[in-house]
Order: C-alpha cells, then structure tokens, then sequence
C-alpha cells in the first residue's frame, strides 16, 4: 500500500498504466451507453489483476499504485465515453442488465477485499518506485564511496527508497560493476558491492600494497591470509573501523560468492555496540562487499533479564512451538535502537525440525520484539 496517491503519476509505469485502462472506459461506454456500469467495471479490473498478483504463484507483488493509475485510466474514458455519447444515437444497455452488473462488481469487489485481507501481507510504503537522489544525497553518497575505495569507483546513477512511516530512505548509487547503499538522513550505514573478481576479471578491489605487504599471498589460502588481506585494506582507507574492535574471520556458508568475511567488533562487556565493520575478501584477495555502521558509543541501560529468563520469554512468544524446539544457539547482547531510543536485546533463535524461530527479548524490561518462524524451505533459499 503506497501511502504517496499520486506517486504513479509522476512516473512513466504509472502513465503508462493509466493510458492503459482509458481505451477500456471509453470504448465500453460506446459499446453500452452506461457510463456508471463501466466506472465500476474499470475498477473491478485492475482489482482482480493486482489481487490474482497478489495471491497467485507467480512472482509478482499486489501495488495500490498500479491500481490507482489503471483504475483513474478507466474513470477517463467513461468521462470521455459519457461526453461522447451525448453526441451519438445508440440503444442502452436495458437497466435491469446494468443493475445486475453493478450489482455483480460490488460483490465481486467485497469478495476480493476479504480474500486479501485473510491471505495477502500489507506492508505500508511511503513510496513504491524509487525517487531521484537530491544533490545532498548525491554529495554524501560520493564521498563516502570515494573514502572507501580512494576515488576507484564512480557513481554513474542513483535513487532513493523509502518505507514505513518515517522519513527514513536508503540512497543508492550505481557504478559500473557494484552498487553502495547508503542510509538517510543518519547516514549511519554504508554498504558496497562488488562483483567478484573470480566472474569478472576487472571486478572486486585490489587492495593497494596488499599482495606486496605483510598480507603476502598473492591468493588468501586461508583465514590469516584473508585477515591480513582486510587489514590492509582498514589501515588504508578505515582506519576508525578496527579501533578497539576484536577480530573475526568466516568462510560463509550463505550461497553467494566463495571467500572470507573479516569483521570488527566492540563490545561493552558483554553487549556488541552498534559500531561495525565488515569486509568480505573473495578467494583472489580482492575486497568484494564492504559493511559500515559508524555510530558513535551510545549510553546503554542496565541488562536486568538474564538468558533463562529471556528464553522463557522466548518460549511464552511461541506457544504452539515451544515443545518443537530442537537446539538453541548461545544468544547475543545486542545494542539496538528502537522507538527513537538505544536498547540492549538479547537476540534469540531456536532450531525446529521446520524451521527456525526468531525474537529479540529486551535486557532492560523483558518485552518481545519481532518474533517470527522461519519454515525450513524459506531459510534454505535465501542467499
């Protein structure tokens, strides 16, 4: 549901959708001569479709912005149709047959609305189709893309997404083997990719003076390797991103692309702050994602819940499903803003046969966020 009417508008799709329903107005009044029969019909349509889209196996995605643009296309040409026909001599469609079919489209129409409700997710977006970046955006996004990787890459295009109901959006630019995505207005996080060097000779970043330095292999063959690979590429260009942070290395087992993720963390005792650096090398030794969340140190609340204590939160979150649980991972303290607010959770998942489930238990005061079962099937196909 895109909170923005008049979004679809201002954007080719939307007039091209809208274009799309006005022959079916206009010829349909000629055919009938029942203006209001065939307003009702010109919205009965794209209905059905966006419904069938919405439930249908088929890969798309129910937009109150299509149906806006293609029902407003039928309401023209009904108007024009009505215009017309004051003009022409028809026969009317008989009134008993119009009644019927209005009559028809309310039940029609009810019937959908009910089926949506009971089957069909609504997410709420502040807009559906991305937005030109401002030259704010632009600037902030450059810069922060030219400190990572030193002015290698160059932004060729960009745009801006929003959802929820703040004013939050995420400013994305494009260069000529990779995107970075950074988020607005805090600019807090900053994310690059980069196709693999393994698929495209000229993808990834070489890491200057890496292969010649201390992280001397000319291909990491190993976790130190990948280590002193991010290393290098930190001491050059993010200094600020292994202060005080404790190391990590992995060879993840996510489905993308093969290689390491070396990331830093900080840590107040036991909580992981929100300061994060991750940097993903590929198995030529070249810098392949990049992970960024500068965050100042915030001030925290005490941790009050223990772990028992919040696994029986946990359990209480999921009743019909605690028994099914099969193993539970040690949690983490997590730092995480919330309500416009710095929290503690304990971040939880437990095993079942089926799937996973998932919720964060505030350390603070015990309340549950976010609890949600990942089915099994799900977990396996997310990359």
């Amino acid at each position: 549901m895109n909170r923005d009417i008049f979004e679809p508008f201002r954007h080719t799709q939307g007039q091209w959708n809208f274009c799309l329903l006005v022959p079916f107005g206009l010829l349909g009044v000629l055919a009938t001569r029942r203006p209001v029969l065939v307003a009702g019909f010109s919205l009965l349509l794209p209905a059905a479709i966006e419904t069938t889209q919405a439930l249908a196996p088929i890969g798309r995605a129910c937009d109150t912005s299509d149906f806006v643009a293609n029902g407003a296309g039928g309401l023209a040409g009904a108007a024009l149709g009505a215009l017309v026909i004051v003009f022409l001599r028809g026969t009317p469609l008989p009134r008993g047959t119009a009644r019927k079919g209005l009559i028809a489209t309310g039940i029609a129409t009810a019937l959908m609305g009910a089926v949506l409700y009971a089957s069909a997710d609504l997410v709420v977006m502040n807009h559906t189709v991305a937005s030109p970046a401002t030259s704010a955006q632009k600037a902030a996004i450059d810069q922060r893309l030219r400190d990572a990787f030193g002015g290698a890459y160059r932004a060729t295009d960009y745009s801006v997404t929003t959802t929820g109901f703040e004013d939050a959006a995420t400013v994305t630019a494009y260069f000529g083997n990779g995107m970075a995505e950074l988020s607005w207005p805090d600019q807090w996080d900053f994310t690059v990719q980069i196709m693999s060097a393994t698929d495209e000779p000229s993808g990834a970043f070489s890491v200057p003076g890496a292969a010649a330095g201390a992280a001397a292999a000319k291909r990491p063959v190993g976790d130190k390797e990948a280590v002193l690979i991010a290393r290098a590429y930190a001491d050059r260009f993010a200094p600020w991103g292994t202060r005080n942070a404790k190391v990590e290395v992995a060879r993840p087992d996510d489905g993308g692309l093969p290689g390491w993720i070396v990331s830093w963390r900080r840590y107040e005792g036991e909580v992981v702050l929100p300061h994060r650096f991750d940097v993903r090398v590929d198995e030529e030794g070249r810098v392949s994602e990049l992970t960024e969340r500068k965050v100042a140190d915030p001030q925290l609340p005490p941790v009050r819940v223990t772990e028992g204590e919040a696994w029986k939160s946990f359990a209480k979150s999921f009743p019909e499903r605690a028994d099914a649980i099969e193993e539970k991972p040690d949690p983490t303290l997590s730092a995480q803003f919330r309500d416009g607010e710095w929290r503690v959770d304990w971040l939880l998942v437990a095993t079942t046969s089926t799937g996973s489930l998932e919720a964060a238990v505030d350390a603070t005061d015990g309340s549950i966020h976010d609890p949600v079962e990942i089915p099994l099937a799900r977990n396996s196909e997310v990359p």
